[in-house]
């Protein structure tokens, strides 16, 4: 890890380097085409007779061509400079942000890789365990919960890396239809009781609210907006349905450690994970509110967060309602 920001300040070093050598050679250029300049000037002047009627004119004639050429060089330097600073400062902010980029897919490819490794191998471990021996059947249910629990998380990722994939290549169908978001939402928040027993799920979900949207996309996004409720607080998670005149509001609110005001912009950002301790050790790609933020502005909606009391945080849905 310690390789990378010095890898990074390397290639930092050689683009300034570079840079100033750039403008090192454009202010040589000028400094040598306005010395070409003056000798040329004065070997003007010796070839001139002092006795000519017209001495006095071609001097001035001498100096006039002088000065037109160092104003002609001066404005073809700074002409160069400031294509050159601009150019470099694209090329600067282009670098920076796929140097950015780079590390943020190298943080993303550790972390799916863990995310596949661990329900895989906590399932091989619980089917091994309940295959060696002989276990009662509360025990062996708890396995067998547990490894369903795994599956549900393993196939969630699985769906969460192939959307992402489709929606970036602009590969993926958007069905529209009319949905009753009531029932839609309800169906999610019982799923999540059960993937989640140990979690109460709270709803308050007022009934009848019709949306035009694409089901499996809602269902990706509550699942997801759910999931990292349930992830990021320990205690119970509330989700709310608000119908109103031309739109709805729909909050998923958690008792965790929230969310910094710095981080609440980037936190739709693909691969990005807010980074205090109490988060960094939660699960997570960065995918899944990537995905509910595209999901939402694809259907006219609107997403944002706000603090919940005393603690935690309220993902805010607001979507206009089926005409």
């Amino acid at each position: 890890m310690a390789s990378k920001p010095k890898k990074i300040q390397t290639i930092y070093i050689i683009y300034w380097v570079m840079l100033a050598y750039i403008v090192a050679a454009l202010i040589w250029w000028f400094i040598a085409l306005d010395q070409q300049n003056r000798e040329m000037t004065n070997y003007m002047f010796l070839t001139l007779d002092n006795g000519d009627p017209q001495f006095a004119n071609e001097v001035e004639r001498i100096r006039n061509f002088r000065s037109r050429k160092q104003a002609q060089y001066l404005g073809e330097g700074l002409t160069f400079f400031l294509l050159i600073i601009g150019a470099a400062i694209f090329v600067f902010r282009a670098m920076r942000n796929q140097l950015k980029l780079g590390q943020e897919r190298q943080s993303f490819m550790m972390a799916v890789t863990h995310e596949l490794k661990t329900p895989i191998a906590v399932s091989k471990l619980n089917l091994e365990t309940l295959l060696k021996r002989k276990l009662d059947e509360p025990v062996q249910q708890k396995f067998l919960n547990n490894t369903l629990e795994e599956m549900n998380r393993l196939n969630a990722l699985c769906s969460n890396l192939l959307m992402s994939s489709q929606l970036e290549s602009g590969g993926f169908s958007f069905t529209p239809e009319k949905l009753d978001l009531s029932q839609l939402l309800q169906g999610c928040i019982n799923e999540a009781s059960i993937r989640f027993p140990a979690r109460r799920i709270h709803d308050n979900v007022s009934q009848g609210v019709v949306v035009t949207g694409d089901r499996f996309q809602w269902q990706v996004a509550f699942n997801n907006l759910i999931d990292n409720a349930v992830k990021y607080s320990k205690e119970d998670i509330t989700v709310s349905l608000q119908n109103g005149k031309t739109d709805c509001i729909i909050q998923f609110a958690d008792a965790g450690s929230g969310i910094p005001d710095s981080d609440k912009p980037k936190v739709f950002d693909k691969f990005y994970r807010v980074g205090n301790e109490a988060t960094k050790s939660a699960k997570g790609t960065g995918l899944g509110l990537y995905l509910v933020s595209r999901i939402v502005k694809k259907h006219g909606g609107t997403i944002f967060i706000t603090d919940h009391q005393p603690t935690g945080s309220i993902f805010n849905i607001q979507l206009p309602l089926s005409v």
